[in-house]
């Protein structure tokens, strides 16, 4: 088994597992922001070479804390959305060989964009957890 890709929709995690509202909305998202990339990043750390994660978020790019193992990486946005890039990276992942590629979203139509082209999709339901979402990708590489 090659190294499977894990593509996270990372704006639509954080939106739909905290929700948002109120004047601090914004310092919320980034502090639960910054909450699950610590989570995948050392899930990654955990899993080692059996797996990659790369965490997308619309909008400008942004420092978050933890360390970086080389199997992690974070990819933000300006002009197009996380889901374009999403999807690139699918096709890109599937024309090179590379391997398997599972979308990580609770966005059905995302999902199944991913699905028609060639990539898996995790669905995550509307207030699921970072940890439970790590922990259902974690779960196939520890039994």
């Amino acid at each position: 088994m090659g190294v499977r890709l894990f593509c996270i929709d990372g704006t639509n995690l954080v939106r739909t597992a905290y929700g948002y509202g109120g004047p601090d909305h914004a310092a919320q998202e980034d502090a639960d922001t910054d909450r699950i990339t610590v989570i995948f990043a050392r899930l990654c750390e955990d899993a080692g070479e059996k797996v990659e994660i790369e965490l997308f978020f619309d909008g400008a790019f942004r420092t978050f804390g933890g360390p970086r193992p080389d199997n992690f990486r974070l990819s933000f946005t300006r002009e197009r959305t996380a889901d374009d890039l999403i999807l690139d990276r699918v096709r890109s992942r599937k024309w090179s060989g590379g391997g398997s590629t599972t979308v990580v979203t609770a966005d059905a139509e995302l999902g199944r964009l991913a699905e028609a082209e060639g990539g898996k999709w995790l669905k995550v339901g509307h207030g699921s957890s970072a940890e439970s979402v790590a922990g259902r990708i974690g779960g196939r590489f520890f039994k």
